[in-house]
């Protein structure tokens, strides 16, 4: 009795050694801005500066009309949501009857080994559906807001090519944080 339950624990073992052997280094790129060393660059530097903000001001104008726009369908789009939820909870609801039956009908017909091979037990699945999510109004608002507003609208890149425009130089250094392989 003692062996199986040993063997079993080394194959565990084993399989844990392995898979932690093959998991994948993760990798985080940072950015670093090293600025012009003339005053002439620095000046340049300033001006691109102003434009960003200048571009992140206006972007954040333009999100914030646009999630106030999206308030009058809301409500429509919560209300089909609603519906679509109570259709998926009928489904869900006769999937999960459909599994009790099947769970009775083999334990009104017990073990197998009792029956004759036409009468032997059902395969019993479980419910083919996950229990739906009721929505929230907050939810549908944010869906809203996420496919039809624009958050970022490009503003540091803009930035970052002014910035080498002017003399300065954009350093990316990628550096492994987990699961790194060994140095050689």
């Amino acid at each position: 009795m003692r062996l199986p339950s040993l063997t079993r624990f080394f194959a565990v073992l084993a399989l844990t050694a392995v898979v932690a052997g093959c998991a994948t280094p993760q990798y985080q790129t940072t950015v670093r801005l090293i600025p012009p060393a003339d005053a002439q660059g620095r000046a340049c530097v300033a001006g691109c500066e102003t434009q960003k903000i200048a571009c992140q001001t206006d972007c954040q104008a333009r999100y914030q009309a646009c999630s106030a726009a999206i308030e009058p369908q809301v409500e429509a789009r919560y209300t089909e949501a609603l519906q679509q939820y109570a259709l998926e909870l009928r489904h869900y609801a006769a999937a999960l009857r459909h599994y009790e039956l099947q769970m009775q009908l083999n334990w009104w017909y017990g073990p197998s080994f009792h029956h004759p091979y036409w009468m032997q037990p059902f395969p019993v699945f479980p419910p083919p559906y996950r229990e739906p999510v009721m929505p929230t109004r907050e939810g549908v608002r944010a869906h809203l807001v996420k496919s039809n507003c624009q958050e970022d609208c490009g503003c540091l890149p803009a930035y970052d090519s002014c910035f080498v425009g002017c003399g300065g130089q954009r350093v990316s250094e990628t550096v492994c944080t987990r699961n790194c392989p060994p140095a050689k």
